[in-house]
């Protein structure tokens, strides 16, 4: 074989790798709109449809805030790929057992998923949708009002590493992953049909690709669970095909923190712990988010300097 005959097979094979990155890259990064098929006051709930920009960028994110009695709001983050009204936790009945519990209740949409603007990416601008979202909560409820955050899948991801730079009261990861480069070769295996050696055999292009497309910067929870400060609850499925049982006890370990608690769901697969009991995940939240409410005496601010 001829010299250049052996250059023109490299650039072919070269070709092949850039060309299947990419479209690995388009696949598993960019995010499809999918519509609002629903609403709170299909289950007898009261809500308020509000917008808010997310920070720095200013783009108009969707949702709804669901009223309840205390001072304490819960901002629910969904999945990947879902919106405000994620059918697969169904996140409508999650609020409103939380609403019952006298909490608030925040759902709403990051860029690209249901009516908010702008092009939704996986991991990707969730600091500044998160961030609009807690923003949005304490302009309306003030700064005294307590927040906690509820993620699930990638949302969980999102919301540790969100919350590793953010004040807020208390956490809930609901199935969250270590590592997003697992999870991008499950995912795309799953998707493309394709051997899952052959989907790793091009994580760097589709990183590489990513960041050239979208922008995109890889961060994984394991890197930040540690920098968290407020208690974490961890929730997984013991029969989740996704997040397997020592992931989740990785986090816990790695988080450190002595208010952190663990809770493995029996039989309950990828973000189906609340379908497996929802009166007894509403209420173990619940207790946890309890803990650490204040009273209104200990959110009084104190007085100036007379």
């Amino acid at each position: 074989m001829t010299q250049s005959a052996v250059w023109s097979i490299i650039g072919i094979v070269i070709l092949v790798y850039v060309i299947l990155s990419t479209l690995a890259a388009y696949i598993l990064v960019r995010i499809p709109r999918l519509p609002i098929r629903d609403n709170p006051s299909s289950i007898g709930l009261e809500y308020e449809d509000v917008s808010f920009p997310s920070r720095k960028d200013n783009l108009i994110l969707k949702g709804w805030y669901i009223p309840g009695k205390k001072s304490f709001t819960i901002i629910v983050i969904t999945g990947m790929r879902q919106n405000r009204v994620d059918y697969r936790i169904n996140s409508l009945n999650m609020a409103k057992g939380f609403v019952d519990k006298g909490f608030n209740v925040l759902l709403f949409d990051q860029r690209g998923r249901g009516e908010s603007e702008g092009q939704g990416f996986v991991l990707t601008n969730f600091e500044r949708d998160i961030g609009g979202a807690v923003d949005f909560v304490r302009s309306k409820k003030g700064p005294n009002e307590q927040i906690g955050l509820i993620g699930l899948s990638a949302g969980a991801a999102a919301t540790v590493i969100f919350s590793s730079n953010e004040e807020v009261d208390a956490v809930v990861a609901d199935s969250c992953f270590t590592s997003i480069t697992k999870v991008f070769s499950q995912k795309g295996s799953a998707m493309s049909k394709l051997p899952r050696p052959i989907v790793k055999l091009l994580g760097l292009g589709i990183w590489i690709m990513a960041r050239i497309m979208y922008g995109y910067h890889r961060t994984d929870p394991a890197d930040k669970v540690a920098n968290v400060k407020c208690p974490i609850l961890f929730i997984q499925g013991d029969k989740d095909d996704w997040v397997s049982i020592d992931v989740t006890e990785r986090l816990y370990k790695i988080s450190n923190n002595a208010l952190d608690e663990i809770w493995f769901v029996p039989n309950a697969g990828h973000t189906k712990t609340f379908g497996m009991d929802p009166e007894g995940y509403v209420e173990r939240i619940a207790s946890f988010f309890s803990k650490f409410e204040k009273t209104p005496l200990q959110n009084k601010q104190p007085s100036a300097a007379i």
